[in-house]
């Protein structure tokens, strides 16, 4: 079974904050890179979070920044993030209901190809792990 979280960063948060607090990012902020302020701010993602969420992050995580990812897929919203974007939405607004990043709102929005996923071979080394190897 892989990590419930999705990525390292959520598993840390899970683990420092709490299960219930990195799912409820999950569910309320997918797909936002949050940089967790030294307090509450209502200019803050976070502020979207139930106000005691917000408080335990900002204890235990200010200053740090991180990346919530999305549970999606990812499917063709270009026209649903135009047509979002014309009535006014910020791209925040945009990637949360449609459940993608903000990333790809501004990518999208500017016109700019999407990357193109690429395969990993499994034969090479991770970058981290080839540095941090004993000499």
């Amino acid at each position: 079974m892989g990590n419930p979280f999705h990525t390292e960063d959520m598993a840390d948060i899970a683990a420092i904050c709490g299960d219930d607090i990195a799912l409820e990012l999950m569910t309320k902020l997918p797909g936002v890179e949050v940089k967790v302020p030294l307090h509450w701010s209502a200019d803050n993602p976070l502020s979207r979070l139930s106000r005691e969420a917000a408080d335990v992050i900002i204890r235990d995580l200010a200053g740090n920044k991180f990346y919530i990812p999305t549970r999606t897929d990812r499917v063709d919203n270009k026209a649903a993030v135009l047509r979002l974007y014309r009535e006014g939405k910020t791209a925040l607004d945009i990637a949360l209901e449609l459940r993608i990043s903000e990333r790809y709102v501004r990518m999208i929005m500017s016109g700019k190809c999407l990357p193109k996923q690429r395969k990993v071979d499994e034969r090479q080394i991770d970058l981290e792990d080839f540095l941090s190897m004993p000499e």
